[in-house]
């Protein structure tokens, strides 16, 4: 099974021109811990969790654009990410051996496909009786 077939495709960015507060208010009103951060090209150039916008608040950094913030993130050549060809083995391989809650899935160019969560994984060990995780 390919990532494509289990991946959340419809995937809400935070932009580079988001304050933290807009950050914030997009993650809780989509009821998500966290997001790809992308560029005006859809881009990846980074991920922020909630624990990072909470940091950001402490220190009343609440109107600060993300693009000011870019270093208290992940740089995007270290984040874990997949293709949408690549196996579902890889993706629950991943979260096995990273300490990660999301995997971002990109195209070769770094643009945003879609995200792959621990409950994408979860979902897809209970729908096939655990047949999916036999091969890892």
């Amino acid at each position: 099974m390919q990532v494509k077939e289990f991946m959340t495709a419809d995937v809400h960015g935070i932009t580079l021109e988001m304050t933290v507060r807009d950050s914030i208010v997009m993650l809780t009103q989509n009821k998500v811990s966290g997001a790809p951060v992308v560029d005006s090209s859809n881009h990846v150039v980074s991920v922020v969790s909630e624990g990072d916008l909470l940091k950001l608040a402490a220190a009343k950094l609440l109107d600060r654009k993300i693009s000011a913030c870019l270093d208290h993130f992940p740089k995007a050549n270290k984040l874990i990410s997949l293709s949408v060809s690549s196996s579902f083995i890889e993706a629950y391989r991943l979260f096995l051996t990273n300490s990660v809650h999301r995997i971002i899935i990109m195209d070769a160019a770094g643009k945003l496909q879609g995200i792959v969560s621990r409950s994408n994984v979860l979902r897809i060990i209970v729908k096939t009786g655990g047949e999916a995780v036999g091969a890892a």
